[in-house]
C-alpha cells in the first residue's frame, strides 16, 4: 500500500479522458492505495473545469463526493509551502509541500516543473501516470 498525491492535471484528465490517468485512480484503489489532493488541486480543477469543460463540472463534484480522495485542508501543509527550494514554477511548492507533509510515496503529475523537481531531489517521488502504472 502506498501514500500518493494526484496533481490537478492528472485529475482532471483522468474525468475527461479514458487514458493512464483514469487507470491510476482505478489501481491505486484496486492496490489499497491511499489518495491525497490538497485545497489548492481541489480549486485549480474546478477553475479548470469551469473555464474549460463546463459541461462535465457535476461529474467532477460528484466524483469528488463519491471518491475515497482525501482532501487536506491548506493549514496542515501552507506553512511549509516557503520551504521547497529548486522548483521551476514556485506555483507548484503547494504540491511538493503537501506531499511532503503527507510524507506520500510518489506525487503522479504531468507537470514537468514538478516531474523536474524530483530529478533533482531525492525526498520526494514525482513520476509520471506511465511510471505509475509501471510500477504496478
Amino acid at each position: 500500500m502506498s501514500k500518493i498525491f494526484i496533481d490537478t492535471n492528472i485529475l482532471v484528465s483522468a474525468i475527461i479522458f479514458d487514458g493512464n490517468e483514469l487507470e491510476v485512480i482505478l489501481e491505486s484503489y484496486h492496490r489499497g492505495d491511499k489518495v491525497y489532493i490538497s485545497e489548492h488541486i481541489l480549486e485549480e480543477a474546478t477553475r479548470v473545469f469551469l473555464k474549460k469543460f463546463p459541461e462535465h463540472i457535476e461529474l467532477f463534484e460528484t466524483f469528488i463526493e463519491i471518491s475515497e480522495i482525501t482532501i487536506i485542508k491548506k493549514e496542515v501543509y501552507s506553512n511549509n509551502i516557503i520551504d521547497i527550494k529548486g522548483i521551476r514554477d514556485k506555483y507548484d511548492a503547494h504540491v511538493i509541500a503537501c506531499a511532503k507533509k503527507l510524507n506520500c510515496d510518489h506525487v503522479i503529475t504531468g507537470d514537468k516543473d514538478i516531474l523536474s523537481y524530483t530529478n533533482t531531489n531525492d525526498d520526494i517521488d514525482a513520476i509520471t501516470s506511465f511510471d505509475y502504472l509501471s510500477l504496478m
